[in-house]
């Protein structure tokens, strides 16, 4: 997804600070207990909380699982969904009290100083943090290098598959991907399977991104020493190399089109497979059946080099953050405690969203309201164990975006994967140096 968030500038966020009321993340007047074993009740009062989703949650998805039980459990909270760019929403004295992210997206928000640390609400709530799965709960703790704040409670989590249209497959008479592929297999696949025919030029398979590949190793985009890129090493040479044999096949690269996702799969239905993440793909596809039909697909486990078998991507924890200019931190911790809780995590799942529970059940029954799912594979979704995400660097999406334009870099311009790497690398390291002079 685009990132909404851009680099702010500290006048501005100090005037954004000043003008939403918040005071360095300290608790409201009201949020300070009488004694540290008191019993407190939090006010019944009427409030609106502001909501800003920062990562992928369709109106569906935010209706059924958040707002309609929040109505139902606490009616005299309201939630305000913001829409828009959040930068200019903080400008303009827009401050969200909840916002709905996860680790991967985590640093733009810290560089908007938003993260408040809710270690004291989970004691207060006594919200148990043992029942999460706990590379949920790890995956957030390391957003935080020193490892004392907790920026965020796990709502939902996310893996990697291989989504493929099996009527391509069926078309040319070639066996369905299965589970535990090499991305060598992957490749093998794509070239019997990207043919033009009766004028359709059918895509065997789209790699997505560098880093999607490079997940399952904890590889960090920036050297938290040095403050250099880590974009020239042995890694992204072995990663290119695989785009590079995809991007030969003839028909994969035709005119200024190299990059296959949503439309082609989607709606198209002329790419055979593609690799992602699940819960993106599986709001696409049930999207796409509302507006027309979804391709006829399936999925297998997500493929990875050899000295990665059976290991899944780097933990992609979806959570709630409260921010620190919030005025309502013990309303916004009561609708935490509520999508963290067993019955709405059951909810969750039924219908789709991969749970954080540490709870058999709950895993056994993901997608079992979902008629679309039907004879899918969904175990593949549960195959393989999260590998750990690697320390996060203010300045990874900056490196993140220019390790994604390697790709055009190959298939357009026709560089080489030594000059690729090479000139990619500089442009990061030149890159971090401008901001940190910021």
């Amino acid at each position: 997804m685009t990132n909404p968030l851009k680099r702010i500038t500290l006048p501005l966020l100090i005037a954004a600070i000043a003008i939403s009321g918040c005071t360095s993340g300290k608790p409201a007047s009201g949020d300070t207990l009488k004694g540290a074993e008191s019993e407190f009740k939090v006010s019944t009062d009427p409030v609106t909380l502001k909501f800003f989703a920062n990562v992928s949650l369709t109106d569906v998805e935010y209706k059924m699982f958040i707002v309609d039980p929040l109505k139902k459990k606490y009616p005299h909270i309201t939630l305000e969904k913001m829409e828009g760019n959040l930068e200019k929403l903080i400008v303009a004295g827009e401050m969200p009290d909840l916002i709905f992210s996860d680790n991967d997206w985590h640093m733009p928000l810290t560089a908007l100083d938003l993260p408040a640390d809710i270690t004291d609400l989970v004691a207060k709530f006594k919200l148990d943090l043992s029942k999460f799965i706990p590379e949920t709960v790890q995956a957030v703790r390391n957003l935080d290098p020193k490892g004392k704040e907790l920026q965020g409670i796990p709502i939902g989590r996310n893996t990697g598959a291989l989504f493929y249209n099996k009527d391509i497959f069926d078309k040319f008479g070639v066996p369905y991907p299965k589970d535990d592929m090499l991305w060598s297999d992957v490749l093998e696949l794509a070239r019997k399977v990207t043919r033009l025919q009766d004028g359709v030029q059918y895509i065997g398979w789209d790699p997505r991104f560098p880093d999607h590949i490079i997940s399952p190793y904890t590889q960090p985009f920036v050297d938290p020493k040095t403050n250099k890129a880590l974009v020239d090493i042995p890694m992204y040479r072995k990663i290119l190399e695989l785009f590079q044999a995809n991007y030969n096949i003839p028909g994969v690269v035709t005119g200024k089109s190299y990059a296959y996702a949503e439309g082609t799969f989607m709606k198209e239905k002329r790419l055979a497979m593609e690799a992602d993440w699940v819960s993106k793909i599986l709001s696409q596809l049930i999207e796409a059946e509302e507006k027309g039909g979804a391709p006829n697909w399936d999925m297998a486990t997500n493929p990875t080099f050899e000295d990665k078998k059976g290991k899944g991507r780097h933990a992609l924890t979806n959570m709630l953050i409260i921010t620190k200019g919030s005025k309502h931190k013990e309303q916004a911790m009561q609708v935490i405690e509520l999508l963290a809780s067993r019955e709405s995590q059951m909810l969750m799942s039924k219908f789709s969203r991969i749970p954080v529970l540490n709870d058999p059940e709950i895993e056994k029954a993901f997608g079992s309201e979902n008629p679309m799912l039907k004879s899918k594979n969904t175990a593949a979704i549960f195959k393989y164990p999260s590998t750990p995400t690697p320390t996060p660097n203010l300045y990874d999406k900056e490196v993140q975006a220019l390790i994604r334009n390697m790709r055009a870099e190959l298939a357009l311009n026709k560089k080489d994967i030594n000059t690729v790497l090479r000139e990619t690398q500089e442009a990061a390291d030149k890159k971090i140096a401008e901001l940190m002079k910021q």
